[in-house]
């Protein structure tokens, strides 16, 4: 697979997610922010909250707060996407595990 298409893929699984486990309202830089910490995870395969906020926010904001960013965008939303795995409890750690 090009990485041309690779990039379309995830972009179009982003642009798939319903928002419905989202407090915020969908917006194009939302939807990039969350693509841009999806594919820092899908590189990485394992980051922390703060590799998150401290690698991906500062580039793709979308307008918010690093927590409000966090808490309300990540959070709910990158658990959907496929091959990933939230943090458990007592951890801060997403997991790439592709299928």
């Amino acid at each position: 697979m090009s990485s041309t298409t690779h990039r379309t893929d995830t972009r179009a699984v982003v642009e798939a997610l319903s928002y419905r486990h989202c407090p915020l309202d969908r917006t194009p830089t939302r939807d990039d922010a969350v693509l841009a910490a999806y594919k820092h995870l899908l590189t990485h395969r394992t980051v922390s909250r703060l590799a998150l906020v401290g690698n991906v926010y500062p580039r793709c904001d979308a307008g918010l707060d690093a927590d409000t960013w966090y808490e309300s965008l990540v959070m709910p939303l990158l658990g959907e996407l496929p091959g990933v795995s939230p943090p458990g409890p007592g951890t801060a750690v997403w997991r790439y595990a592709p299928e």
